[in-house]
């Protein structure tokens, strides 16, 4: 399970969950929320976005709060853990990529692009 993210920290997104460089934008953690501190808003963000993504959630223990570059007309949005223990934004369209917290998505975009460049040679 990944820890949670730092507030006032950024960190790389992948729009959808689509780990290439074209779909990376960045946030910024604003707020975490524990699950059993949530307002009626959040509450109902998670009942109308997160539970019915059941491939993608199961339950969440906090909401994380953030602002984005993805899209300057709707920069904030909500993270929840998803079942594999790591981070995606609840939303059906703007905010709802895939946080990288530890880097461990950059590392896998940085090997498949010396991989394609090896290929090239």
């Amino acid at each position: 399970m990944k820890n949670l993210p730092e507030i006032g920290k950024t960190y790389n997104c992948f729009d959808d969950g689509k780990i290439s460089e074209s779909r990376m934008y960045q946030v910024t953690i604003t707020e975490i929320v524990p699950f059993d501190k949530a307002d009626d808003e959040l509450l109902e963000l998670w009942e109308e976005e997160g539970l019915p993504s059941y491939w993608l959630f199961d339950k969440t223990d906090y909401f994380v709060k953030f602002t984005s570059t993805e899209f300057k007309d709707e920069p904030n949005g909500v993270f929840a853990r998803t079942k594999d223990g790591g981070w995606f934004g609840l939303g059906n369209y703007w905010n709802s990529g895939r946080l990288d917290i530890d880097s461990s998505l950059m590392e896998y975009l940085k090997n498949k692009q010396d991989e394609n460049n090896r290929q090239k040679i």
